[in-house]
């Protein structure tokens, strides 16, 4: 394949889908907590158990999603439709109605919410492998995709912050609208991308293992490609549980919530094309620890600010969110890798699922680990709190991130940079330089 036949206009028509499935990620992971918190009274301690029912609920389904999304490839546009219908009614009836306790009814919204987001994840991201199987364009579509995904991101971050200037009513009922739109318009894109490369997306099955003999099949690289990916996200899913506790409870800034957001999101997406560059000139697993240095030297500094150190705030959000990009990018395109090298496509979502599914355990554990020491400390949402409260929500949201960031990069460097530089950078090498004949 040659590198003018996957063109910007093809990138975009399949990667547009991640803008909406990204702008409804936002308040599904990072406004629902605190908006049950604060609104219905919720505690820490139930929101954060109940989170992490859902959200190993959630882990534990994505290798069944992964495993019936090959098998029933050939109905994909029918998975896709229903399942952005289902991500956009349970978002809508997440913040806009509740008919009975709102514990329970979080807890169902949530579950149905989730469960079509991984579809839509779980498919988006197996499809991109499926286009080709060399390694340099693998990332190429991979930056395209994670854009939009960040664009969706910005325009979810943006929102509030445009109706409240514009004096329209109704947060939550506006980002159901936005949602519904972006989603019509992307899937008219997406499913005409998918006409147009039907053949090449819809490998044909080898025997039917078991979904239990696929994950026990996966490879050592591909386990230690995981246990990295959980730890690095875990340390990002950190800040984005506490993101709101930080900023208005401890910088004392919540008008400028979405704008620290934006800043964070934006910088990740005006930056993507570094990544991609360095990737090509050091590899994929170099970049990777280059941006989780970068991660680290830029949010530690989050520890020392105190109430009304805004701009220093917000250059930790321009510096880490530029960071940010490798961390989207790299892993998906070193798991095709992986599985091209293998001879895996046949079940490539079933393989794509894992990778989701770390990033739900990484969510789970970060809600369960810090909302409950947050309660211990007697930190109160939107309430007046101790010094030693805040004290303890700074080291949590700063400092054990950086922690796990740290044993994440050194991980990655000890797999894959040192010990097996040779053998797993040989093929990503030879797909640097050539083409597979097969490509789109």
């Amino acid at each position: 394949m040659e590198h003018s036949k996957i063109k910007p206009g093809t990138l975009s028509q399949y990667g547009i889908l991640a803008a909406p499935v990204a702008f409804a990620g936002f308040p599904l992971y990072i406004l629902a907590p605190d908006f049950y918190a604060t609104e219905h009274n919720i505690s820490l301690a139930a929101l954060g158990l109940t989170l992490l029912i859902l959200r190993l609920f959630d882990a534990i389904q994505d290798p069944l999603i992964g495993y019936f999304s090959d098998h029933y490839r050939r109905h994909l546009k029918i998975i896709m439709l229903l399942s952005a219908l289902i991500l956009c009614s349970s978002i809508y009836g997440l913040f806009n109605h509740v008919f009975i306790s709102p514990l329970v009814w979080f807890s169902c919204m949530m579950a149905l919410a989730v469960s079509a987001y991984s579809v839509l994840s779980i498919n988006l991201n197996a499809l991109g492998a499926l286009w080709t199987s060399n390694s340099r364009y693998q990332t190429r579509i991979a930056a395209y995709r994670e854009t939009f995904g960040l664009v969706g991101l910005v325009i979810a971050v943006s929102l509030p912050n445009v109706l409240s200037r514009s004096g329209l009513e109704g947060e939550y009922q506006w980002f159901s609208i936005v949602l519904i739109s972006l989603m019509f318009i992307a899937l008219m894109c997406f499913f005409y991308w998918h006409q147009n490369n039907v053949t090449t997306l819809r490998p044909r099955l080898k025997g039917s293992p078991s979904v239990f003999a696929l994950v026990n099949g996966v490879s050592r690289d591909e386990k230690k490609l995981l246990m990295v990916y959980l730890i690095s996200l875990t340390a990002s899913s950190i800040p984005a549980v506490l993101v709101i506790f930080f900023v208005r409870d401890l910088l004392g800034a919540e008008q400028h919530i979405g704008l620290f957001l934006l800043l964070y999101f934006l910088s990740g997406v005006l930056f993507m094309g570094l990544w991609k560059r360095l990737s090509h000139i050091y590899g994929n697993y170099q970049t990777w620890l280059f941006s989780m240095a970068l991660s680290i030297v830029s949010f530690i500094g989050a520890f020392l600010l105190t109430e009304g150190d805004l701009w220093q705030y917000g250059l930790i959000c321009i510096l880490s969110g530029i960071a940010l990009g490798a961390d989207l990018v790299m892993p998906p395109s070193l798991l095709a890798d992986q599985i091209h090298k293998h001879k895996m496509q046949q079940n490539v979502s079933a393989h794509y699922s894992l990778l989701t599914l770390n990033a739900k355990l990484a969510l789970a554990l970060a809600s369960f680990i810090v909302l409950p020491l947050l309660e211990w400390a007697n930190f109160r949402p939107d309430s007046v709190n101790t010094a030693s409260a805040l004290w303890v929500l700074s080291a949590i949201y700063a400092l054990l991130p950086c922690l796990l960031k740290l044993i994440a990069s050194m991980s990655l460097w000890y797999f894959f940079i040192h010990s097996n530089k040779d053998n797993i950078d040989a093929y990503t090498q030879t797909n640097h330089t050539t083409g597979s004949s097969h490509d789109v």
